[in-house]
């Protein structure tokens, strides 16, 4: 890589992460002068892309996308937006170095829901969409997919969902849409050769075809083209982006689940498959030692374990939960009150994962969970603005190691990220793609809001 093109070391920080069985050593990151490769933020990139789907008029106050430049050159965006009704705009941005800037789809192009397309000149920038309330977001990605699931989605009455669709390309997309509710699967012909034109937004209201029921699991088949998916879920005002996961899968992670007295938690499943799936979920509470929860989830149908409130598990703060199935299932994490839920899919393990405070709330919880059976070395880039040029910035580098299975939070090496004034982005890297970043909003019952961290998919 080029000199010009290398990150300025202007501090190396060393840090003791003090953990319950979490860091044996420290050292020195051995390459701080490039970004993780896991995230789609690489420097060497001529061009990049990103595309943002889920934002609407009906979620309260306007919502709003972040557009973060992690480089060390200023990058020209060209942003392109559609909206439901058809309604198009365009512009473009010059983002200096590890500057951020924002736009707010509904105050430059008319419609109730939105699309955002961002042709970018180089790498090195990520997106985030933001909620008007600061309570949900999901990062924009940086190409469309073929298969999508989550569940978890309620179409009672007070409560409303639907998936946001959004096709980047130049071409027209299909996709047939299953439904999985604890009655079984089926699927609505009004979402079977559902197509999306080339460069449009649309929704598919699940409401309509799948009527007054809870905990509702969805797969997507794109039989043609690719597009960018976002489940939309409003329960009782409270809105959660779901960004949904690529495939079912045997074993899934939720860091971060609340405990609180008040606060209710689920893990919600849908089972694609033609076999009973035999769900296990192991607790880990501090210093407790918690018997494992389990459901069977018949074939094509959806179920449920219910974390808080529940007598075997008790009220001490967050609990780390590892998820293992004997079939490949379709999981989400539930959490709210007792008169609204937010839903959040969960976090794959990769190698590298960006955290920033983009709703401006800071965070209750921000941690890093190594899933592997192995130790892991993480690096921390912290790219911090500097006070007296805006083409400028301090990068700080953190290096340490993380022992098999622990749990760190982020703010032992950095304090300040739970501050609602901290604008310093964190780049989390690990050797092995094992690790998964887990992140909460403030909030009471604490734990209820959950959000995503950016992992370059």
């Amino acid at each position: 890589m080029s000199s010009a093109r290398r990150l300025p070391l202007l501090l190396v920080v060393l840090v003791v992460l003090v953990g319950t069985g979490v860091v044996t050593s420290l050292r020195p990151a051995t390459n701080p002068s490039v970004l993780p490769s896991g995230l789609t933020v690489s420097l060497n990139a001529e061009s990049t892309a990103l595309y943002c789907t889920g934002l609407s008029t009906s979620q309260g106050a306007p919502g709003r996308v972040t557009f973060l430049n992690t480089s060390t050159s200023s990058r020209a965006l060209s942003v392109s937006i559609v909206s439901d009704k058809g309604n198009t705009y365009s512009g473009s941005i010059e983002l200096a170095a590890h500057a951020s800037q924002s736009i707010v789809p509904s105050a430059l192009d008319k419609g109730d829901n939105f699309g955002v397309a961002i042709q970018i000149s180089g790498g090195g920038v990520v997106g985030e969409e933001i909620t008007g309330t600061n309570r949900a977001e999901t990062p924009c990605v940086a190409a469309g997919t073929t298969h999508w699931y989550a569940t978890g989605f309620d179409t009672r009455v007070g409560s409303s969902t639907y998936l946001s669709v959004y096709n980047p390309t130049a071409t027209a997309a299909v996709l047939n849409a299953s439904i999985y509710t604890v009655a079984g699967v089926s699927t609505p012909l009004a979402f079977q050769g559902f197509a999306v034109p080339a460069h449009t937004q649309a929704e598919i209201n699940l409401g309509t075809q799948v009527v007054n029921i809870d905990n509702v699991g969805v797969s997507i088949d794109v039989l043609r083209g690719s597009l960018v998916v976002v489940g939309v879920e409003d329960s009782n005002g409270t809105i959660s982006l779901n960004r949904g996961i690529t495939g079912p899968s045997t074993t899934a992670w939720f860091p971060n689940v609340t405990t609180a007295q008040t606060a209710a938690a689920q893990i919600r499943v849908a089972n694609p498959n033609a076999l009973a799936a035999q769900v296990t979920i192991s607790v880990s509470l501090r210093s407790y030692h918690l018997a494992s929860q389990s459901t069977t989830v018949a074939p094509y149908s959806t179920g449920l374990v219910t974390i808080t409130p529940n007598p075997a598990i008790p009220d001490a703060g967050y609990a780390n939960l590892t998820l293992h199935s004997n079939e490949p299932v379709i999981t989400s994490l539930a959490t709210g009150t007792g008169t609204w839920r937010a839903l959040s899919s969960p976090v794959a393990p990769g190698n590298a994962f960006l955290v920033r405070n983009f709703t401006g709330l800071g965070f209750d919880a921000a941690t890093v969970t190594n899933t592997s059976s192995r130790t892991v070395s993480l690096q921390i880039v912290y790219l911090a603005s500097s006070t007296t040029s805006p083409f400028s910035s301090v990068v700080t580098v953190v290096g340490s190691k993380l022992l098999a299975g622990a749990t760190t939070s982020l703010a032992t090496s950095s304090p300040s990220i739970t501050s609602s004034k901290n604008a310093t982005a964190m780049i989390i890297s690990a050797s092995t793609p094992s690790v998964v970043v887990s992140l909460t909003l403030p909030s009471k019952p604490r734990g209820v809001n959950v959000v995503v961290p950016l992992d370059g998919r």
